[in-house]
């Protein structure tokens, strides 16, 4: 009985080292998905900062963009790379697009794109 058990030893420390890179692949999997979601948040606050600002009287899509890049420059110094910020609107409505790419855990490659939108309509006095 003795001779069978002897023939196992160390299986434990096999089962680890075979499952241990899953493990962690997997953990690093789901911090990376953190971060392009917290990116993502990110992006449509500047967006909406930006469309909240553009929409004021008299309307402005510079000052839109000024309003969503300066958001975008206090919460995601190094989180959202390769950031670009667009406006497109009409005479009564104002569009905020925030694209760039996420934060990457993974040496090699780039983060998970991320691209938010937000509109508003433009005030406009009534008499």
């Amino acid at each position: 009985m003795a001779r069978c058990r002897s023939g196992e030893r160390g299986a434990a420390s096999v089962e680890l080292a075979v499952t241990f890179p899953v493990v962690l692949l997997l953990v690093m999997t789901l911090i990376q998905a953190a971060l392009w979601f917290y990116a993502r948040s990110i992006a449509l606050g500047a967006a909406q900062e930006g469309a909240r600002e553009g929409r004021v009287q008299p309307a402005s899509a510079a000052r839109a963009a000024s309003a969503a890049e300066g958001f975008l420059d206090q919460a995601a110094s190094d989180l959202l790379t390769g950031r670009d910020v667009s406006v497109s609107g009409s005479p009564t409505s104002i569009a905020v697009t925030v694209t760039g790419t996420s934060l990457s855990l993974f040496p090699g490659l780039s983060g998970w794109s991320v691209s938010q939108t937000a509109v508003g309509p433009v005030e406009r006095p009534t008499p």
